[in-house]
């Protein structure tokens, strides 16, 4: 199956496997919208998720580092896709570790290479403590700005600081999905406990250390849960924990059966990165969100119309008591905050960025995909 000149062939590249958000959201969604345009996509992920849990989630040294042999030979098969490209793009390196030797090589194959990133990889990660984290190359994108064609980032924050190393760049937010986000049912008020609700990777839960005393203070006073759907279990002292071993096909429910999501930040270079995500998936399913006003953070919550932004100890105690006590409140402001999804951080209205930047950066150069060899499209490899 072949296209003419304006039907570029893309391959996108992912760099973990469909769990991660950003994979389903930022590379294979958009690939299906391409697709469904006429365009030739294939995507390339690090593993299956059946591999990735079988040898990674975990597991101990000696799995891990067979998973990464394992991840590098897919790679190095998955390079025959990007000879006559129109556009390579890369979410983030091939490889988790050691510097990006393939993408050079990639590079030598088909400069017509795009990155993009949805958090401040220059910086260590927060709350990581791990033997693998030291091999990290946290100059991949500064390297990847003198080798490719064109960025995407998911923010203002991230934008202002890639530009001057990169200037051709296009903000993306990393978009939520509004057909799986449903909008959620109120239930009506009554003796229930009110669920305050987080979910992400469970290196993340170290944020929570700015609001503990908060949330003791809460559980003092009023019937409160905390829901936590991550990987491993969470415990707080004098607050009521909810575990949930967090997985794909139950994420939906974890953020509709909360009456209140919560996103706290500690204001770090690292954390200014962030694309808010959290917060916008709750606010997808109309649970309105109590969340630190700390990078993109302030651009997505409208403070007391589609949720709240709490800084101090006090703002945080303050708004979340208002949500608690409100039920009314907490409807109103998560069907504006449903809204304001739709409208601004969904595929939809996203899409024809992404796709402009696809077009332009296929223009950019010789080798179009009507002259290219015929190839089989591929959904995923």
């Amino acid at each position: 199956m072949t296209f003419g000149s304006n039907r570029p062939r893309v391959i996108l590249f992912g760099n973990e496997t469909e769990r991660i958000a950003a994979i389903r959201y930022r590379v294979i969604t958009f690939a299906e919208m391409l697709r469904a345009d006429g365009y030739d996509c294939t995507v390339c992920l690090t593993s299956s998720l059946a591999l990735w849990r079988s040898l990674y989630e975990n597991r101990g040294p000696l799995a891990k580092a067979l998973y990464f042999l394992l991840v590098l030979a897919r790679r190095a098969a998955q390079l025959r896709h990007v000879i006559g490209a129109d556009v390579v793009f890369f979410r983030g390196p091939l490889l988790p570790y050691g510097p990006p030797f393939l993408e050079r090589l990639t590079h030598l194959l088909n400069p017509r290479m795009v990155f993009d990133i949805d958090d401040a990889v220059w910086e260590p990660p927060a709350y990581v403590d791990s033997f693998f984290e030291r091999f990290m190359d946290h100059q991949w994108i500064w390297k990847m700005c003198a080798m490719c064609a064109h960025g995407v980032v998911g923010n203002q924050y991230l934008h202002k600081k890639v530009a001057p190393k990169q200037p051709n760049l296009t903000i993306i937010p990393t978009c939520v999905d509004m057909d799986r986000h449903t909008q959620k049912r109120y239930p009506p008020p009554d003796k229930r406990p009110v669920v305050l609700g987080w979910t992400g990777l469970h290196t993340n839960l170290g944020y929570f250390e700015a609001i503990q005393d908060t949330l003791r203070d809460l559980a003092r006073r009023h019937d409160i849960v905390l829901s936590v759907a991550t990987g491993k279990p969470y415990r707080l002292e004098g607050v009521r924990v909810v575990n949930h071993h967090w997985t794909l096909d139950r994420e939906i429910e974890y953020l509709q059966e909360a009456d209140i999501g919560l996103m706290p930040l500690v204001d770090s270079p690292r954390a200014r990165g962030k694309c808010a995500y959290k917060a916008m998936q709750y606010m997808a399913v109309g649970t309105p969100c109590v969340i630190s006003p700390v990078g993109m953070n302030a651009e997505v919550i409208e403070d007391g119309v589609t949720g709240f932004l709490a800084e101090t100890p006090q703002q945080w105690l303050e708004k979340l008591e208002m949500l608690i006590k409100d039920a009314a409140l907490r409807e109103r402001m998560g069907r504006a905050a449903r809204i304001r999804m739709q409208e601004c951080y969904s595929h939809e209205a996203n899409y024809p960025k992404f796709k402009a930047m696809i077009d332009q950066v296929a223009a950019s150069g010789p080798g179009k995909s009507a002259v290219a060899a015929p190839q089989q499209p591929r959904d995923r490899e």
